[in-house]
């Protein structure tokens, strides 16, 4: 049976393979980051507003360090991935985190909006981090990418903990009920999503690098079993991994702010 390792040394090997892996990660940030920035605006509280103008910011740098990268090692730009591999269509279609229509809407997030985008972000934020810290440990054989992937592991973890932080806030202003069934919600509805984009991803790399068709099901199947698993048992809400997770100046945004620096 082809092992992690083994699959993804071949994956180096082959530029078709390499390419489209690293592409996809360069254009999941560079999705991720969208409506971020949106959000921050619909915010009363200024520093929790600054903290989601930061998670913005970092998110367009994961952007261009990939890209970057991309351009460095293969010498290709970024191109748009097709509808298939397209998570954030998957996340829109199983209603998690706060719709695009609301950011229309001025209004500033009540409570119940602020869990619905805190769920939302962790449910993701918690899956980029297991993820990453998977391919820092299976990508060792390419120090250049691993450099890259620990860079952005670290946010991944400082992002799940500002999140993590601030659900714990909401539920001790009297909302732990809801933002305990939100959160399993939005972890269901990130299995659902991810569960599609990863059998799609699989399937085409597995093509490109000729696995056996014996292979492909079981991997297909092991996707399938996780996702079962992430629905059935959802979890409750935890305390943050990090303390100060994301640390952002006082006072009216200018000057030396994240966003504007990204």
């Amino acid at each position: 049976m082809l092992s992690r390792r083994s699959f993804f040394r071949k994956l180096l090997d082959n530029p078709r393979a390499r390419e489209l892996f690293m592409n996809s990660l360069a254009v999941g940030e560079a999705d991720s980051a969208v409506g971020l920035d949106r959000v921050a605006e619909h915010i009363a509280d200024p520093i929790v507003a600054r903290k989601v103008y930061r998670h913005y910011a970092e998110e367009v740098k994961h952007a261009r360090l990939f890209g970057q990268h991309l351009e460095k090692t293969l010498g290709v730009s970024p191109k748009p991935l097709p509808p298939e591999l397209d998570y954030e269509q998957y996340v829109r279609r199983y209603e998690m985190g706060t719709p695009a229509s609301r950011l229309d809407d001025p209004t500033p997030f009540s409570d119940d909006e602020l869990i619905t985008f805190f769920v939302g972000c962790k449910a993701g934020e918690e899956r980029a981090m297991a993820e990453m810290g998977d391919l820092v440990r299976d990508l060792g054989a390419d120090p250049e990418t691993v450099e890259v992937l620990e860079i952005i592991h670290g946010d991944e973890i400082r992002h799940v903990s500002y999140a993590t932080e601030e659900l714990n806030r909401l539920a001790d202003a009297g909302n732990r009920e809801r933002v305990v069934q939100e959160l399993r919600r939005a972890r269901r509805a990130e299995a659902r999503a991810h569960r599609h984009v990863s059998r799609a991803f699989l399937g085409r790399l597995m093509e490109i690098l000729e696995v056996p068709r014996a292979i492909r099901f079981f991997a297909g199947l092991s996707i399938d079993v996780q996702c079962v698993l992430r629905i059935l048992s959802p979890g409750g809400l935890d305390r943050p991994l990090v303390e100060n997770p994301m640390p952002v100046p006082e006072g009216p945004r200018g000057q030396g702010d994240p966003a504007e620096s990204a």
